[in-house]
């Protein structure tokens, strides 16, 4: 099990070298699907507990794959429904306190690391949880939504990153499933921000 996994990070980081500029989770499965990939081969999208599991399996992959990279020092990954994508690493002598501080603050990583998660989760919870996240899985957000989705109403002029990722984190806290808080709510907030990074709304 644990040389099939690593075959499959290795597969996963070559398609993905393949993307220089990125690429969506809902190309991504797709091309996985198309490669005959044992976990997708057999997904369907229009099933909800199908999509759902298609979807945990993929970023527990990413995660995995991301604290490989990141272990390495070579290079990062970014994370997000609408772009998947090979980054730079952070310096090396700022590498492992950035490392640190990303896994810390980014509770999805947690959730989808637990593959408890991904068994305990029935068609009844994936039916409730996907009522927004699917749309979050196949469809792209504008600017406006981002900022409605982190409780922003200011104009853009008003606004500065500082701003931005207060409110985040702020949400991110709120909403975190480990306080009780709703999974598929936190996936729509770092969906908004990774809208407004792609944005240039932050470095």
């Amino acid at each position: 099990m644990h040389s099939l996994k690593n075959q499959f990070l290795t597969t996963l980081h070559k398609v993905l070298q393949s993307y220089p500029q990125g690429i969506s989770e809902y190309a991504l499965i797709q091309h996985l699907k198309d490669m005959q990939q044992p976990l997708f081969v057999q997904a369907n999208l229009r099933d909800t507990l199908s999509l759902f599991r298609t979807h945990f399996v993929l970023f527990h992959a990413l995660y995995l794959l991301r604290d490989r990279l990141r272990n390495l020092g070579e290079f990062d990954l970014q994370i997000s429904p609408l772009q998947i994508r090979l980054a730079p690493a952070a310096p090396t002598s700022q590498q492992a306190t950035h490392n640190q501080a990303l896994e810390r603050d980014d509770p999805l990583r947690s959730y989808y690391l637990n593959l408890e998660h991904l068994q305990a989760t029935d068609r009844a919870d994936v039916d409730a949880l996907l009522k927004g996240s699917r749309a979050l899985l196949l469809q792209p957000q504008s600017v406006t939504d981002a900022l409605l989705e982190l409780g922003i109403a200011q104009p853009l002029s008003a606004i500065n990153a500082t701003q931005l990722r207060h409110q985040y984190r702020k949400l991110v806290s709120a909403h975190h499933p480990d306080r009780g808080g709703c999974t598929e709510r936190l996936q729509r907030i770092n969906q908004a921000m990774d809208t407004l990074r792609a944005a240039q709304l932050l470095s």
